[in-house]
């Protein structure tokens, strides 16, 4: 769950939809300076699936005691996000090697990014080991399993993997300040451009309410307009079963951004 604050009230924004939003950036992405998604229906498939894992929690999310609000998906422990991902990965599999190959590269680039192994207590630190672990195992075994086969061993090239690790994390990170809504400038790190270049690149608000520039331009078309869905809550709640029951009949909200380069 994202919360995008919206006066008194929040805007709570699932992460499929979010997703969505990542897979809506990935069908755009590509031009002159900027390779596209290869391979292509794969690599978009992963961009907007890469929050598979959320679907049975943000059916029934959890209440934050101290808000009174959901807890957005960085208050919810090791415990739980591991098996999140644990199940993102598996479902993602259901659709195909490619896309759950991706799902468990970019769990790995969070943790490596964010997670911090010499600050988290000692359980916590092991059950992300762990799982890390078991990726890397799941990892290696699907790409074996893809460079076995000539239509896809290309794909599983090591360039060829890590372009498009770093693609998926930096759709990731676009989608969500763009959901959150870009109010100054963000810095997207090793967003990966024709060769093997990795570049910053920045998000700022633009003219408009909806507007957000984003520079230096990575898509095809001149002007990209993205959408995202979620719900109007105001006030605290006591427990899950009042939040989930005012999730259920709260307003729905359109999340639109217009995104132009500098």
């Amino acid at each position: 769950m994202l919360l995008r604050e919206n006066g008194e009230a929040v805007i709570a924004i699932p992460q499929p939809s979010h997703s969505w939003l990542s897979g809506q950036l990935a069908r755009a992405w590509g031009n002159d300076r900027f390779a596209p998604p290869s391979p292509f229906e794969e690599v978009c498939l992963a961009a907007e699936q890469h929050d598979i894992g959320w679907l049975t929690w943000e059916a029934e999310p959890a209440l934050d005691p101290e808000s009174g609000r959901p807890k957005t998906f960085m208050q919810v422990g090791p415990e739980t996000h591991t098996q999140l991902w644990r199940d993102g990965v598996r479902r993602a599999g259901i659709y195909g090697r490619y896309a759950a190959l991706l799902v468990s590269l970019h769990a790995d680039t969070i943790y490596g990014r964010f997670f911090r192994f010499d600050k988290a207590p000692p359980e916590e630190a092991r059950l992300v080991r762990a799982f890390l672990d078991e990726q890397h195992a799941f990892q290696q075994a699907t790409i074996a399993s893809l460079r076995a086969d000539p239509l896809t061993a290309p794909d599983v090239e090591e360039d060829a993997v890590d372009r498009n690790r770093l693609t998926i994390a930096a759709l990731d990170w676009m989608s969500l300040h763009v959901c959150w809504g870009v109010k100054e400038n963000v810095r997207i790190p090793e967003v990966p451009v024709a060769g093997d270049e990795r570049i910053e690149m920045r998000l700022r608000p633009g003219a408009g309410p909806e507007e957000i520039v984003v520079d230096p331009w990575p898509f095809r078309p001149e002007r990209l307009a993205v959408r995202a869905e979620g719900r109007r809550l105001s006030g605290r709640y006591e427990d899950d079963a009042s939040l989930r029951t005012a999730l259920g009949w709260a307003e729905p909200v359109p999340i639109r951004a217009s995104l132009r380069p500098a």
